[in-house]
This record gives C-alpha cells, sequence and structure tokens, in this order.
C-alpha cells in the first residue's frame, strides 16, 4: 500500500494544543512542536530504519544498509564514531578554498538571465561532492544522471516505483565507486574516500553506504537551501547586507525559516509518552521539521525572517544521535555559494514571482527560480 500525506497541511506555525496528534486518514502520528519534535530526535524508543516503519513499501528493504541516516545503535552508534572526524568543521574548512573556486566557475556559467535552481544550486553541491571524491568530469556527470532518482530514497512516501528507481540507482553508483575505491586502498590520495578508507574499524560496504549518502542527502538538501536562501534574500535588500555583515548567523537563520527538510519519520519501538499522548510501538510518527522552526513558544516572531536573530537550537539539520553528519559541509557550501552570487550580482531580482514548487512532503524545493539582473555592479 502507498501511503501519501499530500493532504497535511505542513505550512505555518504549529497547531496550538495539537502539537502531537494521530491521523486516522494516514495511520501516523504528526508532531510539529518544537519541544516534542526536539524529544522524539534526541531520545531512545525511536528507530531511523525505515524498514522498521509499517506504511514503507516493502522494496525498500533493498536499500543500501549502510547509510548511516538509516541505521540505529548500536551500528549507527559505531559508524557515526568512525566516520565523525572527517566531517568536523575543522575538516571541512580545509576544502573552503576549494568550494569557493567552484561557486565562482558557476557564476561565471551563469548569463544575464538565468534559472539558478538548475544553473547553480544544483551545480554547486554537484561539483563540490565530484571534487571531494575526486572522480573527475566522466563521475561526475553519472552523479548529475543518477543523484535524481538515488534521492527518492529520502521521500517519506514513496512510492513502490519510487523504490525500485532509487534501488537501481545505488546499484549503479556502487558499481562505479567500487574500482575506485579498492584504487583509493592501494594509491590513497587527498580525497574523502580515502579518507575515510583510513578510518579504523570502517567496511567497504560503510565507506559506499557513506558516499552513497553524501550524494543523497547532502547534494538534494544543500541545493534546496541555496536555492530557497537566494530567493528569500533577493526580495528584501535589507538581507543582503545582513548576509554580507555576518554570513555564518544569516544561514543559520536561513535554515530555521527557509529549511530544506519538511519532515523526518521515526518508528516507536516502544511505547512512547510524548505530549501528553501514549504512541504504541510499533507507530510510525512524522516529525514536522519546518513547523517545529517556527514554534512561538522557541523563537519570537517566528515567521518573521531576521538574518540578525541568533536562531540557537533549531532543528534543520535534527538534533540527537542523527543529527546531519554533513551539516558543516551544507553550511559552508552555502555561505559561499550566497555570499559570491550577490557580491557579483547586488541586482539580482526574481524574474518571477511566484515561485515553482516541488511536490513533496520531505523536501521544501524549489523546482525552478528565473532571475535577472546578473550583472556585474
Amino acid at each position: 500500500m502507498t501511503t501519501s500525506y499530500a493532504g497535511q497541511p505542513i505550512a505555518g506555525q504549529p497547531s496550538a494544543g495539537q502539537s502531537v496528534r494521530f491521523d486516522d486518514e494516514y495511520g501516523v502520528y504528526f508532531v510539529d512542536g518544537y519541544d516534542e519534535v526536539s524529544a522524539v530526535l534526541r531520545g531512545s524508543g525511536w528507530s531511523s530504519d525505515p524498514r522498521r516503519n509499517p506504511l514503507a513499501p516493502v522494496e525498500i528493504r533493498d536499500l543500501p544498509q549502510t547509510a548511516l541516516i538509516f541505521m540505529d545503535p548500536p551500528d549507527h552508534t559505531r559508524l557515526r564514531r568512525i566516520v565523525g572526524p572527517v566531517f568536523t568543521p575543522r575538516s571541512i574548512e580545509r576544502i573552503r578554498p576549494r568550494v569557493a573556486s567552484i561557486v565562482e566557475a558557476a557564476l561565471d556559467g551563469l548569463d544575464e538571465s538565468a534559472e539558478l535552481v538548475n544553473e547553480f544550486a544544483y551545480v554547486v553541491p554537484l561539483a563540490v561532492i565530484a571534487e571531494l571524491l575526486d572522480v573527475g568530469a566522466e563521475g561526475a556527470e553519472l552523479f548529475a544522471d543518477l543523484t535524481p532518482d538515488l534521492v527518492k530514497m529520502l521521500e517519506l512516501d514513496a512510492t513502490p516505483e519510487d523504490m525500485v528507481a532509487s534501488v537501481d540507482a545505488s546499484i549503479e553508483l556502487m558499481l562505479e565507486l567500487t574500482p575506485i575505491l579498492a584504487d583509493r586502498k592501494q594509491h590513497p590520495g587527498d580525497d574523502f574516500i580515502s579518507a575515510l578508507l583510513a578510518q579504523d574499524g570502517i567496511t567497504v560496504d560503510e565507506v559506499l553506504g557513506t558516499c552513497l549518502l553524501l550524494l543523497a542527502a547532502g547534494h538534494e538538501t544543500t541545493a534546496n537551501l541555496i536555492a530557497n536562501g537566494t530567493r528569500a534574500l533577493v526580495q528584501d535588500p535589507a538581507h543582503v547586507l545582513e548576509l554580507a555583515h555576518d554570513p555564518v548567523n544569516a544561514v543559520e537563520e536561513l535554515l530555521r525559516v527557509e529549511g530544506p527538510v519538511k519532515m523526518a519519520g521515526r518508528t516507536a519501538v516502544e511505547d512512547v509518552e510524548l505530549g501528553g499522548v501514549t504512541i504504541p510501538a510499533g507507530s510510525f510518527v512524522l516529525l514536522q521539521l519546518d513547523r517545529a522552526n517556527v514554534d512561538p513558544r522557541r523563537f519570537d516572531d517566528p515567521l518573521r525572517l531576521d538574518l540578525s536573530r541568533k536562531p540557537h537550537g533549531h532543528l534543520a539539520f535534527g538534533s540527537g544521535p542523527h543529527f546531519c553528519l554533513g551539516a558543516a559541509l551544507s553550511r559552508m557550501e552555502t555561505a559561499e555559494a550566497l555570499t559570491r552570487l550577490f557580491a557579483r550580482y547586488p541586482h539580482l531580482e526574481l524574474a518571477d514571482e511566484e515561485p515553482s514548487w516541488r511536490v513533496s512532503n520531505t523536501f521544501r524545493a524549489l523546482t525552478e527560480l528565473p532571475v535577472r539582473g546578473l550583472r556585474a555592479s
């Protein structure tokens, strides 16, 4: 059975007094209050393994089992400890000059009028990942072809057909990456794969799973954040000034209000009391991250984008054991992309006032963002 949550409103603030509620039509619990969502993300009693989701299509069992995002303790704890050092902010900072060069090259390729989702927002993170993995132009081209299907594994209401397409993309990518891993094992270089292979206790399958996760989650979420952030910034010149003044903080507020992920899912592995509601073991909950991030109990005037705000504790990257492994990379890529875009093109403006959004219950993603004013000041 295919489950859809399309009829469930997710925009705006959490529903007063209903931060945890069961939906009879879909057979899931919706959780949208900041404290309640945070409690699930940080707490025990929950599984991130989609194979434990009673509503998931059976095809989901064929997905790679070594991707951190789908693992539970103790396997998740062990692998997270192993790969964590590769993703620390200090490790990521070393590649900032390479990321800056990629952003500048992408900007060089834009015409005076452009469509920024596919011509810039997706180009930058894909090029960064291809360079991190050191797969060359041919590998980058394959990534571009396969990641749209690969990312379907992250859709919370994926159809059986989506799962089949994602599994097929996973297999093709693993076949491409396996000989590269074998070569890097014998001849390590200054690249992400070599750094992973150098970690004590990691298996080849776990390296492959981590690379696939980087391609699926890391590429998709960063691209969406760059596009969403561009749309938000261009609407108010004051935002652009704040971005230039403090890009690090500006990205945090963009993550809170314009975050790329709407929802995350968990399955209760035991009876859990949450927000005054008992959630039975085996139940599936949808954590509405976008609504939790505009909970007025946590943030003042929550729907207002204020790039001078210190939005400490937002949940755009999740929280707890599954806090996004690539958060530092995504933050840095977004800051480089947005600051360089608006520094070069301060007269940037939207060519279409009505944004075109992808139909997705998982991602907050634009399908296109036509702009004009891409000329030097």
